[in-house]
């Protein structure tokens, strides 16, 4: 059996800001640190068994997964199809933005089902929930047993729990994914059970 940790980057700056950059980059604030301190020492005190950690590339998640490893004696292993969705000419907007100046693409977007939504110049939803599961798969097929941990985004975390949980976590956007946040599933062969979702109680006010 494999204990499977999603973990959320620590907060950022667009975070603060409201912004979706996707692929772009956004510095960690004084809090984001804060967050991820506490999630390696709250790790390095839970996690006895630790067998891989992973990430995507992206600075706010390396920062992330490289203070945990430093916890837990694991060096990260980047895998780029853990980025977040790429919201293409789009990166860096914020919800008004998007609902007042491409009330088109806002429309759309609102179709939480329609796996064919596609960002101006980025990635299709379909492509992007199929990058992370074909990932997820990857990762959890490298390992028999123990703790296995991604460290990914809002939008990486929800399509691992969709595709590992369908029938339970199918409707994505219907629950939060806080930065820092532990997601914690026990993965054996296709089955999959939830043990907590975006537990947060380790992480400073």
């Amino acid at each position: 059996m494999i204990h499977l940790i999603l973990i959320r980057h620590g907060q950022t700056v667009a975070n603060i800001e409201g912004r979706w950059i996707g692929q772009g980059e956004s510095e960690l604030t004084t809090l984001g640190r804060a967050q991820i301190a506490a999630t390696a020492r709250r790790l390095a005190t839970e996690v006895r068994d630790g067998v891989g950690l992973y990430t995507s590339p992206l600075a706010r998640t390396l920062e992330t997964a490289e203070e945990i490893g430093r916890a837990l004696g694991l060096t990260p292993v980047v895998m780029d199809d853990l980025r977040e969705i790429h919201f293409g000419a789009l990166e860096g907007i914020r919800l008004d933005e998007l609902k007042e100046q491409h009330p088109q693409v806002y429309a759309r977007w609102q179709e939480k089902e329609n796996t064919a939504f596609t960002w101006p110049g980025g990635e299709c939803r379909a492509d992007f929930f199929r990058r992370i599961a074909t990932a997820c798969q990857t990762i959890l097929a490298r390992h028999e047993r123990g703790s296995v941990l991604i460290v990914g985004h809002g939008g990486t975390i929800r399509s691992c729990l969709m595709h590992l949980l369908p029938e339970t976590l199918g409707k994505w956007w219907t629950y939060e994914i806080d930065n820092c946040g532990l997601t914690h599933l026990e993965v054996e062969g296709r089955q999959a059970r939830l043990l907590a979702l975006n537990d947060t109680t380790h992480l400073p006010k």
